[in-house]
């Protein structure tokens, strides 16, 4: 029998049991030190998850957050001013003992009162044992075995990733407003941002359009490559804008081939940064227009406008950016599953281009001095 079956049922009551003298009588409301576990399989969960560190650093003031991340959890948080440890493990998904003997050597707040919190994304058995093994109790947020947790939460269809996320400040008994993700980067990764696109002869005292075509082959959330040409010569030849395209390695020969049904030059910088160093690039461009994906949402975390185009199958109060004036989202059907053969067709070519003409003429001016500024830092 394996651990985790060793672990549930009866084990479950026992654990807690176990536990019950440390922290049932907890007063969450006046706990400063919490240890929160960032496992999530999706870069948008990830980047959803920081308006929690937000909030509890306003709340709290004194607050000291622990984060215990893996894989591309670690790179999205690592320059997060809110969080003062960033403990990394292996993924207790793939290595649960290598995980739990890593975090019990770097584990923080012995011998002090802590709360133990788990964000979407992170309901998962083996992320609950990692925490369970390793010693971190008064656990807090979204359960697989709600019987483990103190406060155990489920998500809320009504409610974005990110309200979502900061119902755990309110289980905590702290208010919790919402706020807008973020992630840092630093000194280094801009100038780096600067250098490539200095390098790849953008200018940043022009406009500047980053375009996200590409999903993952398993999300039907395309839309057709002429209609992404349209939009980009429209930018060109109403504002003579420079078009960067961005997204993976493995993305960058479908890139290729929708530029090259291009007459203008544009550029190309897949695979060609690190999660912080495309913030950074991001927050110096002028507009986007992208597609429901994980740039996407880096782009929301940099502070960029941008158009987004949704498919008609996806609820956009989960993860889109709803009711704010940067973005313009365009979900111009309703169906209840992506059909096998599903392109984004009812949004045109005109929404999009109108769009962006609004964010231009609301942002453009604002973006274009603060890019141009930072070039000349940089210089």
């Amino acid at each position: 029998m394996s651990l985790i079956n060793k672990l549930k049922g009866t084990a479950c009551a026992g654990v807690m049991a176990l536990e019950s003298g440390i922290g049932r009588s907890t007063r969450f409301h006046e706990i400063e030190n919490f240890i929160v576990f960032q496992h999530a399989p999706a870069l948008g969960t990830v980047i959803h998850t920081t308006p929690l560190f937000s909030a509890l650093k306003c709340a709290v003031p004194a607050a000291r957050i622990t984060v215990v991340a893996s894989g591309f959890s670690v790179e999205a948080l690592r320059n997060n001013p809110n969080i003062e440890n960033l403990v990394v493990t292996p993924n207790p998904i793939s290595d649960l003992k290598s995980s739990v003997q890593s975090l019990r050597r770097q584990f923080p707040f012995r011998n002090q009162k802590f709360a133990t919190l788990f964000p979407l994304g992170n309901e998962r058995m083996r992320v609950t044992l990692q925490a369970v093994l390793s010693g971190a109790s008064s656990r807090v947020g979204f359960a697989v075995q709600p019987a483990l947790y103190r406060i155990p939460l489920e998500f809320d269809k009504a409610r974005s990733q990110i309200a979502n996320n900061l119902r755990i400040a309110e289980a905590l008994g702290h208010a919790a407003p919402h706020v807008e993700p973020r992630i840092f980067f630093s000194e280094q990764d801009e100038g780096f941002a600067l250098e490539l696109l200095a390098g790849s002869g953008v200018n940043l005292s022009k406009p500047v359009a980053v375009f996200v075509t590409q999903t993952s082959v398993t999300q039907r959330k395309s839309w057709r490559p002429e209609r992404f040409r349209k939009a980009a010569a429209y930018l060109k030849d109403r504002h003579d804008a420079q078009i960067i395209f961005i997204g993976t390695t493995a993305e960058s020969k479908a890139i290729e081939e929708l530029r090259s049904g291009l007459s203008f030059a544009t550029v190309n910088l897949a695979g060609q940064t690190n999660l912080p160093q495309l913030t950074a690039l991001m927050s110096l461009c002028t507009v986007g227009l992208t597609l429901d994906t994980g740039p996407l949402h880096i782009g929301r975390a940099a502070g960029l406008p941008m158009v987004v185009i949704a498919p008609a199958w996806s609820p956009p109060i989960e993860w889109l950016p709803v009711n704010n004036e940067r973005f313009r989202i365009f979900k111009n059907a309703d169906l209840p599953t992506a059909p096998p053969d599903y392109i984004i067709d009812e949004v045109s070519v005109d929404d999009v281009t109108s769009a962006l003409e609004d964010l231009l003429a609301r942002f453009g001016e604002e973006r274009l001095r603060l890019s141009a500024a930072k070039a000349l830092q940089g210089k």
